[in-house]
């Protein structure tokens, strides 16, 4: 039995230690003064919840976390990291992964409109991967930043602008949104790079907290 959840996991940590320790205490409190007939079923009973609480932190042992969580999972270990030790570079090197499997370029990413929202489960379970797509693909443009790849951002057509901002609305980011929507209206031409240069230069810091942020916010989701 593979147990992902937390919650799940803790409930049964407290059965098997009541198991286990009313066993105990039935043998060392109980027992002593029962009555013959009713010690033999007593002690029975007792030994039974002792193993029936061991068995149960046995199951919860192998069912550690085992399931590949896309950022924790460690090919070496063949376990997840854990949770405290996520970086935001493994966070950027796992996303690069998976913009691979949403397209075959950088470019195409984006004339393709990845983002539109068209209920093809692309971005996992509630769509989990979508708001986190959108602060990579701004990162990646951060990291490469060359006249090309800004002109992806300031040539997109409106339906793609749309997604990108919507995408990030997901996560809160409504004054980002609200920045680079008038970074995209206002500028003239591919060329007119200046501005979103400097807006997306300035908040790369502020780009990989929020990707790192959102990451450990939802890592229950990314199994």
């Amino acid at each position: 039995m593979k147990i992902n959840s937390k919650n799940m996991a803790v409930v049964l940590l407290v059965v098997a230690g009541v198991l286990i320790l009313g066993g105990i205490s039935l043998l060392l409190f109980v027992v002593p003064g029962a009555a013959s007939f009713f010690k033999v079923c007593l002690v029975i009973i007792s030994v039974l919840c002792i193993l029936m609480g061991l068995g149960l932190l046995y199951t919860l042992y192998l069912g550690r976390d085992n399931d590949p969580n896309f950022f924790l999972y460690d090919t070496k270990s063949r376990r997840n990291l854990p949770a405290e030790e996520l970086t935001f570079d493994r966070v950027n090197s796992r996303m690069s992964y998976f913009l691979t499997t949403l397209s075959t370029s950088q470019e195409k990413l984006w004339a393709d409109n990845t983002l539109a929202d068209n209920g093809t489960g692309r971005f996992g379970v509630n769509d989990v991967y979508r708001p986190l797509t959108a602060y990579k693909m701004l990162y990646d443009l951060v990291e490469l930043d060359r006249p090309e790849g800004w002109a992806l951002f300031l040539c997109a057509t409106p339906a793609v602008m749309d997604s990108l901002l919507d995408a990030l609305e997901e996560n809160g980011e409504e004054a980002m949104s609200k920045a680079l929507y008038h970074a995209y209206t206002s500028a003239s031409g591919r060329d007119d790079t200046e501005w979103l240069r400097d807006f997306l230069s300035g908040n790369a810091k502020y780009l990989r907290r929020r990707m790192l942020g959102y990451v450990q916010k939802n890592i229950e989701w990314f199994y």
